[in-house]
């Protein structure tokens, strides 16, 4: 019979291997991005042509209930710069609060571009975003489709510098990196921006260079309309549309574009909530998109490369539930080791720690430092690692949560990310009964992981283990510090929820 310790080391030793094996692929993007970062920068092989030929472009701008952000919006999506007449926008507008008459006002104020904007209201919501970009390319006889969410504001040149890239007939998306204007806002958009980089920078780019799958982000990119015909269009049975279709015109052989060196301004969620509920749909989507064409992809006759890769690209939030069992097994393991290591844990347990941990450290600095080259930001990262994998570790509960749902459900209500500072209490994260149980469950969780840490870190403490004792603090920190951040979403008297009703 196996004993109680035996079982948790075999345990903390299995989901060790599962992070090293997500650790490994990260050491994988980040020789690609090194490759890549030496190779000349190329533009496109030729002109797309004469002006007065260009074709004929739709910029599409999917708003739900953004009516802090959809005038300037407006402002710099008009502003694009493109041949007369081959240009038109589309403003799709789902929205149930006031965003509909922020639009009109707009429109009537600016009477020299009302002429080229088209206001389209659905009668509901079907299939959410997905729904609203297919019934506006349904709308639009356009060659090529630029969409802008309502937080990202796209410099004049942006068509020009990307519509010359679908020069090669092959070519089926360009895709621009994100930028964040309010990165430096507060303690937690430093956080997003760290992690969103490290996907922008290093991972799209290193994806990119190798000749491998990526994806639109949804957002500053552009597709092509063949390309999106030929994927089957716009389908609303993920959570994330651009994932979906981007990976179904992939396998029906189009290439991607994605141009890490220009970027395009947006900004990042300002409370947490906000935050969760983004990473929540993006981890739920992957999941289901894994589920829906992962078969289809092994199957197909892409490269063993391409395959794997797809694999650890769609599977990624698998690493997840790997974290929350880390988090579980972490102090049953210290009392079991008494905080102390032995034998062949030696050498095994902080190798495979380095590998898990030490990977995602490098990622995350990489991207800060090739954003723009600044050393002294990166270094500076490196120290804050702890800080930053603990902010990590903490978001593995809600993550966890998302694998869960994407693993057994179809779809689901594209809930929008809220900027600009508001969250409303009528049709916001926390309104519907079901977001604030969920979230709720979520918080509850990572009370119970911080208190224990926590109260293991004092144990520690006393026996004399000041680092097991540190690093203890350092996990519960991570926790409680989210969890007592989110509880501001819950209270009437929370600022964000008070900005909203005034």
């Amino acid at each position: 019979m196996v004993s109680l310790p035996s079982l948790v080391l075999g345990l903390y030793a299995l989901v060790l291997l599962g992070l090293v094996f997500f650790g490994l692929h990260r050491v994988k993007m980040l020789g690609l991005y090194w490759r890549a970062s030496r190779r000349p920068s190329t533009g496109p092989r030729k002109p797309l042509g004469n002006p007065a030929d260009a074709p004929l472009v739709c910029v599409q701008c999917p708003i739900f209930n953004e009516p802090l952000m959809v005038d300037a919006l407006l402002d710099h999506v008009t502003a694009l710069a493109w041949p007369a007449g081959r240009r038109e926008i589309q403003v799709l507008d789902d929205s149930t609060d006031e965003t509909p008459q922020v639009v009109r006002r707009w429109l009537a104020a600016h009477p020299e571009h009302a002429g080229g904007v088209v206001h389209v209201r659905r009668a509901d919501r079907a299939g959410y975003k997905a729904g609203a970009l297919r019934a506006g390319m349904d709308r639009s006889r356009a060659e090529f489709f630029a969409v802008f969410d309502a937080d990202f504001r796209p410099a004049p040149d942006f068509l020009t510098t990307l519509m010359p890239h679908f020069a090669e007939a092959g070519v089926g998306v360009v895709q621009a990196r994100w930028e964040f204007a309010n990165r430096e806002a507060s303690l937690l958009t430093r956080f997003q921006a760290v992690f969103l980089d490290a996907h922008f920078v290093v991972e799209q780019a290193a994806r990119a260079a190798g000749g491998l799958f990526f994806n639109f982000n949804g957002t500053a990119g552009i597709w092509r309309r063949t390309a999106l015909e030929a994927a089957g269009g716009w389908t609303a049975d993920t959570v994330t549309e651009d994932l979906d279709a981007s990976y179904r015109a992939q396998l029906a052989g189009w290439r991607f574009v994605y141009l890490a060196r220009y970027a395009v301004p947006s900004e990042l969620p300002e409370n947490l909530t906000a935050f969760k509920s983004q990473q929540r749909r993006w981890t739920k989507g992957g999941i289901q998109v894994a589920r829906k064409l992962l078969g289809t992809i092994l199957r197909s006759d892409q490269p063993g490369r391409v395959k794997r890769e797809a694999f650890n690209h769609l599977t990624v939030g698998l690493v997840h539930p790997l974290l929350m069992l880390f988090s579980m097994l972490f102090v049953p393991y210290l009392y079991v080791t008494g905080g102390r290591l032995e034998g062949a844990w030696v050498a095994f347990n902080p190798v495979f720690v380095l590998l898990a941990g030490g990977a995602s450290v490098a990622f995350y600095v990489t991207g800060q430092f090739f954003r723009r080259g600044a050393w002294k930001e990166g270094v500076a990262w490196l120290v804050a690692s702890p800080l930053v994998l603990a902010f990590g570790l903490a978001m593995s509960v809600t993550c966890c949560a998302a694998v869960l749902e994407g693993a057994f459900t179809r779809g689901g209500e594209f809930v929008r990310t809220p900027k600009g500072g508001r969250m409303e209490r009528t049709g916001g994260l926390l309104a519907p009964w079901r977001n604030r149980t969920w979230f709720a469950v979520v918080l509850a969780v990572e009370v119970l992981f911080g208190v224990v840490m926590a109260l293991a870190a004092v144990h520690f403490e006393r026996l004399g283990l000041a680092y097991t004792a540190w690093v203890l603090g350092i996990k519960s920190a991570g926790f409680l510090g989210l969890a007592c951040y989110s509880t501001r979403d819950f209270w009437p008297s929370s600022p964000t929820l008070s900005a909203a009703r005034a």
